[in-house]
Order: C-alpha cells, then sequence, then structure tokens
C-alpha cells in the first residue's frame, strides 16, 4: 500500500501503526496526536517503530489494538 505523503512537508497524513490503536486522538492537536504523544514521533508516525515497547515521552503508554477486547 502506498502511503500518501503530505509534499509540504513530506509527512505521511495516515500512519500504518497509529490509526489502528485505541490511544491515536486524531481529533486534537495537529493530527499527530495520542494519549502518549503530544506530537507523535515520525518513527512511530511512518511506522518504522511499532510502539510496542517504551519509547522516550511515552509516559508509559504503548500502542494497544483498537481491536483488543482481553480486558474487557
Amino acid at each position: 500500500m502506498a502511503i500518501k505523503l503530505d509534499k509540504s512537508f513530506e509527512v505521511p497524513l495516515y500512519s500504518p501503526v497509529c490509526a489502528l490503536c485505541k490511544h491515536y486522538q486524531p481529533d486534537k492537536g495537529e493530527g499527530r496526536t495520542c494519549a502518549a504523544f503530544k506530537d507523535i514521533p515520525l518513527e512511530i508516525w511512518t511506522g518504522k517503530n511499532n510502539h510496542k515497547k517504551p519509547f522516550p515521552g511515552d509516559h508509559g503508554i504503548r500502542f494497544e489494538s483498537v481491536n483488543d477486547t482481553s480486558n474487557e
């Protein structure tokens, strides 16, 4: 799947990681916001890091699938 880029910044408009995370908050901030980060790092946003392990500044909040119902 090709990722569309915002040509003015060369930043993908869609994140293959964050879009599937229950902590993602696209309606807050500039679209790259979640419970862990005010501005999601590009390494995570672009999918180079799946954020399933600690990442500096994540406040202990990591990727959790929106489809995960194991805690319900």
